[in-house]
């Protein structure tokens, strides 16, 4: 990770147990692990508990792989530097997530906390062990990585969208899908700025106002301030949502 001065590892702390990030399936309102406790103690075993303020860097682009990284707490985005200078999110990461993935032992993106984060580091070389051994385990880790390769799919259909609006709905819909949506309120948190939610749809800041407006103005959508939105009518949304 980049910057000492950017960790906090409570001292290499071993977490007792990986409750925090087990996997799991939900059906019907109730949850079920689907790692036995052999199973989480020995990932346990492995893992370290970090905790990163927010606009840390985890790991840059290019970077050699070192660890496998799965979400406890917080918000991260992983993106990728342009040859125009600009920058491009290519997804955001959530609680339960899965991440460090790597091509030809090298990490793809560049991962930064957008929030402060808890997250669980598993050694690579440990863990490829441990899949090796283990085939549910390793099938378990197969489910998540194919969850992160549809979040990649989910994103270049928003992209795939001509008006900013829709681009915009699409979005708050995945969050709504991504537990960012309270379930009482109905309020979507928006921890990312503008500017990242601008260079995840692929539009100019301008773009992303006047659609923001523009759900507003049409009785879809209401904000409050820039970190948290309701879905004011919910079938006009989903009509919105699905239309490519």
């Amino acid at each position: 990770m980049a910057g000492h001065a950017e960790l906090d590892e409570r001292h290499g702390e071993q977490v007792p147990w990986i409750r925090g990030i087990q996997f799991q399936k939900t059906e019907n309102g109730n949850t079920t692990a689907l790692l036995n406790e052999a199973q989480q103690r020995q990932l346990a075993a492995l893992a370290t508990r970090v905790t990163l303020p927010a606009r840390a860097i985890v790991y840059r682009e290019d970077q050699a792989l070192e660890w496998i990284f799965i979400s406890s707490e917080g918000v991260l985005k992983a993106f990728r530097e342009l040859p125009s200078g600009k920058r491009r999110i290519t997804a955001f990461l959530f609680p339960g997530d899965l991440f460090g993935l790597a091509e030809n032992g090298h990490y793809v993106n560049t991962l930064q906390t957008v929030t402060p984060v808890t997250l669980y580091r598993i050694p690579n070389e440990g863990l490829a062990e441990m899949l090796r051994r283990d085939p549910e385990l390793q099938f378990q880790f197969l489910c998540k990585i194919t969850h992160e390769l549809r979040q990649g799919q989910r994103h270049s259909i928003v992209l795939a969208r001509h008006d900013a609006a829709g681009r915009l709905a699409m979005f708050l819909s995945m969050l709504e899908k991504d537990r960012l949506a309270g379930a009482r309120s109905g309020w979507i948190q928006l921890p990312m700025s503008r500017t990242d939610l601008a260079e995840y749809l692929g539009l100019s800041l301008e773009s992303v106002s006047r659609a923001t407006a523009a759900l507003v103005r049409r009785g879809i959508v209401t904000f409050h301030g820039a970190h948290a939105a309701k879905v004011t009518d919910r079938a006009r949304f989903e009509k919105l949502v699905g239309a490519l």
